[in-house]
């Protein structure tokens, strides 16, 4: 019943009415696209766990697809402990997949992501984010100065690849009621409720590995990826299509991580775009995990109108403080739990 009231509480929230220009957003788009009205997100999430796999494959009607949230963080980013605490108290028990991206480029304390994950957050989010960053601050002589934002800032939230949140800053009463707002929302896709999305892993032993003494030692397996995205009608695609395969490590022990954490989950290690096709395989040798033996491969595709014409216009999200407090108040907090 808490959820139900969540969701219509939300619903009330979001209903298109007029706006005026002190009408603030209570997210911002985690794209830009350049188009009026055009409409973006990510859907996906299914996942398979890769120890020890010779052969899996999961399947999930659109319907029941996981939320996802891309999270830019950093083993030094004290402020990412605090965003995540938010994220993980508005989760709860939700079906949620989570991909967490490591700063790379230009990086020396964290050692977790790669050239391919930096760069999907920059072609993907990059604009987003430069425009969520930036802020303003008055001059000496009274005027005011813009400071450019960042492509990538830790910490930053984004939500099924429509909503972004950067910072510890809120857009309501709290981080939690932000969060719990986003997830409640869900996917605006546009797609029938009869479609469905697989991915499919085979592993097979490849010929081992001859060492200088001749012995042959070690086993290689060789990994082919292969999905079907069934969507639409054959007869109309006014859809297009990107899709990944994001190699995410449940949970990586790194100590010297200077925010305190020690143990970071669902660190992405590897961001492969296999392109725009509805169906394929993909042969690709996995990265080795930080440590453990928890590589799962997780399938994502970002979909984005073609026709922007099509698209209604974009939903105005009304600042309603008192919605927003009582939406805050049906989200089950651990803390209370704890309490009882």
């Amino acid at each position: 019943m808490r959820r139900l009231w969540a969701l219509v509480l939300v619903a009330l929230i979001v209903i298109p009415m007029q706006s005026s220009a002190a009408t603030e957003s209570l997210w911002d788009d985690a794209r830009i696209t350049g188009e009026i009205g055009a409409r973006y997100g990510t859907i996906g999430g299914i996942s398979i766990e890769l120890s020890n796999t010779t052969y899996e494959e999961s399947t999930s009607g659109i319907m029941d697809l996981p939320s996802i949230v891309e999270v830019y963080t950093a083993t030094w980013c004290s402020n990412c402990i605090k965003t995540e605490q938010a994220l993980d108290d508005a989760i709860g028990d939700l079906d949620v997949t989570r991909i967490h991206y490591h700063r790379h480029l230009y990086e020396t304390l964290d050692p977790f992501g790669s050239n391919s994950t930096d760069s999907r957050w920059v072609k993907t989010y990059g604009a987003g984010s430069l425009l969520s960053t930036e802020r303003s601050m008055t001059a000496s002589d009274g005027g005011v100065v813009k400071i450019p934002g960042t492509e990538r800032s830790a910490p930053s939230k984004v939500f099924d690849g429509e909503r972004m949140y950067t910072g510890i800053s809120t857009k309501s009463n709290s981080l939690l009621t932000d969060y719990s707002t986003a997830l409640a929302l869900g996917s605006s896709h546009p797609f029938s409720s009869n479609g469905s999305i697989s991915l499919e892993v085979s592993a097979s032993m490849a010929m081992p590995a001859n060492d200088k003494g001749g012995n042959h030692s070690g086993e290689i397996l060789d990994y082919n990826f292969q999905w079907d995205i069934s969507l639409w009608s054959e007869e109309d695609y006014p859809w297009e299509l990107n899709t990944w395969l994001m190699f995410v490590e449940d949970v990586a022990y790194h100590p010297e991580g200077s925010n305190g954490k020690a143990n970071y989950t669902n660190v992405l290690h590897e961001a492969v775009n296999v392109g725009t096709r509805h169906s394929g395989s993909f042969a690709f040798e996995p990265p080795e995990p930080w440590d453990g033996d928890d590589m799962s491969v997780v399938l994502i595709v970002d979909w984005e109108s073609l026709d922007a014409s099509n698209s209604s216009n974009p939903i105005p999200a009304p600042g309603l403080t008192t919605l927003l407090c009582m939406l805050a108040a049906l989200v089950p907090r651990r803390q209370e739990e704890s309490r009882s």
